[in-house]
């Protein structure tokens, strides 16, 4: 009987930009759970614009965007949309998700989603289990169960292994908490910049006053630092309760997700009889290992890998040198400036982003560029 099964309250979150047909067999297998019941009302589309106010650069079709938040009420006619006026960026749609989850509706934890992930029947439950037997722990951060397909696992007994992807998790508030001080400087960057072009050097020499590193600028490995740094544990289930369908995204094309065999990885049922026991103990391995792993790359190969990265990429926003605002002039105006005050009002003074947009939104520029119109 439906009145016997508990109830869902932690808020749902679902993030959302321009894929209606993902969005919705994820809404659909959600609609499916069995053995729990979800709140309809407690359900939210985090839905993304279209054009970025930054760049006035139009990242998808608007009918997308109306075809994303129709195939969610399609499912959810009760949920509620939240939808952006601009293109925020995957980095500040989830971050306004997250601060409506936990400062909004004051959840201690909530279920996030992205829309290429499609749940089996028992993904819910599965994370009401997770959530039951190690929300009580001061160590837990992130939490999943989608499963690990790569490795060898028995579907009668799952076991509890390190989190990678942030899919579909849940995030307890006093973790979310904790990483908002480390993460600030990540998101005054994601916030200044659309995040397809964000400034991959810049946001990876952020690293450089941490005690862990990485050379990737993502805001899913932001947070990934941040929690090995802090000691938060981030943890899934061997076992697949779900399974990933991003064939073609930001961070997925067709050709990876087919040969890392996504496509066929099994998805449990439902519920195991032998679940897996909170223990504070696997919190704290699973913490321990990725601070190693991580430390250690910040200690053993970070300052050679950002040599390296630093002759192949830039960071436009330190301040502009002589020799680069030469090299802008060159190349934007075919010349160079004729005032010294020029030179006194800009080198070391404004960025070299700075310096470029106001070059390239110069009447003088827009016109010698005409062949790019």
């Amino acid at each position: 009987m439906s009145g016997d099964m508990p109830v869902v309250r932690a808020p749902i979150i679902i993030f959302a930009f321009a894929r209606p047909d993902y969005l919705r067999r994820l809404c659909r297998s959600l609609k499916a759970q069995q053995g729990v019941l979800l709140d309809e009302a407690s359900i939210h589309l985090m839905q993304d614009g279209a054009k970025s106010r930054r760049s006035a650069v139009t990242y998808a079709e608007p009918a997308m965007i109306e075809a994303s938040i129709a195939a969610f009420r399609e499912v959810f006619p009760r949920g509620q949309v939240h939808a952006a006026p601009e293109n925020l960026g995957v980095a500040m749609n989830i971050l306004r998700g997250e601060r409506h989850a936990f400062q909004t509706l004051r959840a201690d934890i909530a279920y996030f989603f992205e829309e290429d992930l499609e749940l089996g029947p028992a993904y819910i439950a599965m994370m009401e289990v997770l959530a039951a037997r190690f929300g009580g722990l001061s160590q837990l951060g992130y939490f999943a169960a989608y499963g690990d397909h790569r490795r060898q696992a028995n579907p009668a007994a799952p076991q509890i292994v390190p989190l990678e992807h942030h899919w579909g998790f849940g995030l307890t508030r006093h973790c979310w908490q904790a990483m908002q001080p480390w993460l600030k400087p990540f998101h005054q960057v994601y916030q200044q910049v659309d995040y397809q072009a964000r400034p991959h050097l810049r946001i990876v020499e952020l690293f450089e006053n941490c005690r862990v590193s990485s050379m990737a600028s993502s805001q899913d490995v932001a947070k990934t630092m941040a929690c090995a740094d802090l000691g938060f544990a981030r943890i899934n289930t061997d076992v697949g309760f779900a399974r990933y369908i991003g064939a073609v995204g930001e961070s997925f094309r067709e050709e990876r997700f087919a040969t890392q065999g996504f496509a066929e990885a099994p998805v449990m049922e439902a519920l195991p009889e032998a679940l897996p026991a909170g223990s504070a103990e696997v919190l704290s391995r699973i913490a321990a290992e990725k601070f190693e792993a991580c430390s250690a790359h910040r200690r053993d190969a970070y300052e050679r890998e950002l040599a390296t990265m630093r002759r192949s990429f830039f960071n436009p926003d330190r301040l502009v040198t002589r020799e680069e605002l030469e090299a802008l002039w060159r190349l934007l105006m075919d010349r160079l400036p004729t005032d010294e005050e020029y030179y006194a009002r800009n080198v070391g003074v404004r960025t070299l982003r700075q310096v470029r947009r106001s070059l390239l939104r110069s009447r003088e520029a827009q016109a010698k560029g005409f062949y790019l119109g």
